[in-house]
């Protein structure tokens, strides 16, 4: 049992931009992105059906682009400094992505040993074409973040997040840090959350321990 965990979000909130969406654009039409991206927006398609439908069946051959695209995605600034900060204050922190897991693995390799889990959507290319693999896909989540969190025993939950795949979990956490398209959904909830644009600002926010019982 963890007195305090952090669940953080990959795409968009460790990196500074969204990998999972800039691996489409590589490959999709512009004028198909965005016919998707407002299906999604509308609620007329959910994000599941979105990914599946830009990688299951794609050519394996397009993997090495990925890769080589997500390699020149910069961290937020901050994020070993965080970890750092969560290092001394005892603070566990968990990566659950709806991102390809050959992305984040590659990004996070130098942090690994400092990750209590790492969770992303498992990208099967051992094929001519890919396949996208997921035990949390509930239809609407690709990665459904709050059934990973169920795999963790806390008292306390603090998360951290940007966008679409964040919703839920914003909602199950004790404190949630918010950027972009979270914020805005939050905002119109009328629900509190914390901004921020750095990992120095997580830190400078990051809430005090909890007393024994709260």
């Amino acid at each position: 049992m963890y007195d305090t965990i952090v669940f953080a979000d990959f795409d968009g909130t460790i990196t500074m931009e969204d990998t999972l969406v800039g691996a489409i654009r590589l490959f999709a039409g512009e004028e198909e992105f965005q016919e998707y991206n407002q299906k999604l927006t509308k609620g007329e398609m959910t994000l599941s059906q979105v990914v599946r439908y830009a990688f299951d069946g794609a050519p394996s051959d397009r993997l090495p682009r990925m890769l080589e695209y997500v390699r020149s995605v910069p961290l937020r600034p901050g994020f070993e400094d965080f970890l750092d900060e969560m290092d001394r204050r005892g603070v566990p922190v968990v990566v659950i992505s709806g991102g390809m897991r050959q992305f984040v693995e590659q990004t996070l390799a130098p942090f690994r040993d400092r990750l209590l889990g790492l969770h992303a959507v498992d990208l099967d290319v051992s094929g001519p074409q890919m396949r996208l693999i997921s035990a949390y896909d509930d239809g609407n989540e690709l990665l459904k973040k709050t059934d990973v969190m169920a795999l963790y025993e806390y008292r306390h939950a603090v998360g951290i997040g940007d966008s679409f795949t964040d919703r839920n979990m914003s909602r199950a956490v004790d404190t949630i840090f918010a950027r972009d398209i979270l914020a805005q959904y939050l905002e119109k909830l009328g629900e509190p959350y914390l901004p921020y644009e750095t990992f120095y600002d997580v830190i400078r926010q990051f809430p005090e321990p909890q007393a024994k019982g709260s």
